[in-house]
């Protein structure tokens, strides 16, 4: 049976339960609820394919002038409706709801009308670009010769996209304008890729495959061109402004606090996780923590025993929390499939990454990719592998990517009954969660064979205090790109070519780079609270339970859940 349906189906099978006992405001939100998320999906539809909503994989997204104007009024009027609706009698669930899909109203406006990265910023289309196929082609619920189908209606889609980018992009920031012609390469060399895979795969499709891998590859030729025909403006920035800076912390992560008081939280954090390194850091060197300790090193190391290392280890960590009472995790959750990046995104990805299985999507697959394993190891790479596998190295990355960090999380977020929630991919939840596992599974005793972990603890709150500090003074002017790169690299005494990539990313997305510390924090908070509430009652396990059970939704909205 032909598993694409409609969002609509989707919204209206989820939400059928009980309506005969509804009231006539939640008949409202219900109603509300299919036609925003459907709108939402169809604007968005690569977004959409990344959900798990496959009805328009064939598609981009459409900004043309007109169409932006019409989804932005549309927009303003959902926005109308909700309204009566935050003062109206709800379950605490629904009126999280509504809370919710005002948010992502809101939001929707704001990118569309005040920051403009549709007309300002060139890798918007680029990344869109790439990940309209790679959302298809890493869904394996999904047969290859169904999925194939869309592959080429977005090959065939991607010239009359990049076309719009040309006609809406005027005068992008220098430093996003110099990496888009960088990353139209690297967009293309995966686009190469993909299709020269998908071709010996499906030989009887081989022709439809190249015809359009041709075309897009000339409509990204025609598009390079094009950027390198704009002339750079230096005045042209990169910053939203302090004023739409708050507004994101208010609407979108449900922040109380405006930026110059996150940026004291940052600020103030990163002093005392620097001082707190050095203490331990004496510490462990006194113990004798860091001493290099002889290991019998086999010759008959291969890339198949690191694999094999990396899948144990993730079980193994699966396992610890099983006959621990941390969190609890369902036996039959989704599976997370740990395996090497895959090569058509090589050039595009990161070395160690999570992606998770689209909230809609069933199977429910998530895939852990571990970077690339040479196939021929030299003793250097047998001596590093084997000491990493000898001292389970690899743990740090399972609790942080898949136990019990982003697949336990987002596999629970997808259990909720709530599409409204479903819908939801809030960082401040996503990413800040994963971050206070790294602490919290240090301090249920996972590394109790290697105190010194600990600082690789702290090492990675610092990264996330400075991205905080970096987020802030990029989005209001008080950094510019070179300034950040300079401070970041000299606060965490880092790598200058890490850091250049690592702040490029934060200029493009405002409220993403602070959103693991302060999703930590929130988090940590709330614990807190609920744990004096209950006192001698207190479960962790539970209160994990239970947040987890929320969905990817920012963290304040939760506590109006647990503590009413």
């Amino acid at each position: 049976m032909k598993r694409f349906i409609t969002i609509a189906v989707i919204l209206l099978v989820g939400l059928s339960a009980g309506i005969s006992a509804e009231t006539k405001n939640e008949k409202k939100l219900r109603t509300l609820s299919s036609d925003i998320l459907g709108d939402l999906a169809r604007f968005w539809p690569v977004h959409a394919t990344e959900m798990g909503i496959h009805q328009y994989d064939s598609r981009f997204a459409d900004y043309s002038p007109g169409t932006v104007m019409e989804k932005s009024d549309q927009l303003k009027k959902y926005l109308v409706k909700l309204n009566p609706l935050t003062t109206a009698t709800l379950s605490v669930d629904k009126a999280i709801d509504v809370k919710l899909l005002k948010s992502n109203c809101e939001i929707g406006l704001l990118k569309l009308t005040k920051l403009e990265h549709h007309k300002t910023n060139p890798n918007l289309y680029i990344d869109d670009a790439v990940n309209g196929l790679y959302f298809i082609l890493k869904d394996d619920g999904i047969p290859l010769r169904d999925r194939v189908k869309d592959v080429i209606g977005r090959m065939n889609a991607l010239a009359a996209f990049l076309q719009q980018g040309e006609q809406n992009l005027v005068s992008p920031p220098p430093i996003w304008l110099e990496y888009a012609r960088r990353n139209v390469d690297n967009a293309m060399t995966f686009y190469r890729t993909a299709g020269t895979q998908l071709s010996s795969q499906l030989p009887d499709r081989a022709d439809d495959i190249t015809s359009a891998l041709d075309k897009a590859l000339a409509a990204f030729d025609h598009f390079k061109n094009f950027l390198n025909s704009l002339t750079p403006n230096p005045s042209a920035t990169f910053a939203v402004g302090k004023e739409y800076f708050d507004y994101i912390l208010q609407h979108e992560f449900f922040f109380g606090f405006d930026a110059d008081s996150l940026l004291k939280i940052g600020e103030a954090v990163l002093a005392k996780t620097q001082e707190a390194y050095k203490v331990k850091e004496k510490e462990y060197e006194a113990a004798g923590y860091f001493q290099r300790k002889p290991v019998f090193i086999p010759s008959a190391v291969i890339k198949q025993d690191v694999l094999d290392y990396y899948a144990w280890e993730t079980n193994m960590v699966k396992q610890y929390l099983a006959d621990s009472a941390v969190v609890t995790v369902p036996e039959n959750i989704g599976e997370c499939r740990v395996i090497e990046t895959p090569e058509y995104i090589r050039g595009v990805a990161g070395s160690l990454a999570y992606q998770p299985a689209g909230p809609f999507d069933n199977p429910s697959i998530g895939y852990f990719y571990v970077g690339v394993v040479p196939d021929s190891l030299t003793s250097e790479q047998k001596e590093r592998y084997f000491r990493s596998m000898h001292d389970r190295g690899f743990r740090g990355g399972v609790v942080h990517e898949v136990y019990p960090g982003h697949h336990l999380q987002m596999q629970m977020a997808a259990r909720n009954p709530s599409d409204v929630r479903r819908w939801q991919m809030n960082n401040l939840m996503i990413e800040g969660w994963a971050l206070y596992c790294e602490e919290m599974m240090y301090d249920a005793g996972l590394y109790e064979d290697n105190p010194s972990r600990y600082l690789r603890v702290l090492g990675s709150i610092q990264l996330r205090a400075a991205r905080v500090i970096a987020d802030v003074k990029l989005q209001t002017g008080q950094f510019t790109y070179d300034q950040a790169v300079a401070w970041v690299a000299e606060a965490l005494d880092s790598d200058t070519n890490f850091i250049k990539t690592e702040v490029l990313r934060y200029t493009m997305d405002p409220g993403q780079a602070m959103s693991y510390l302060m999703g930590k924090l929130a988090i940590m908070e709330l614990r807190d609270k609920v744990a004096a509430r209950e006192g001698a009652n207190f479960s962790l396990r539970a209160f994990h339970d239970r947040l987890l059970a929320e969905g990817s939704i920012p963290v304040g909205l939760i506590e109006k859940k647990l503590l009413p």
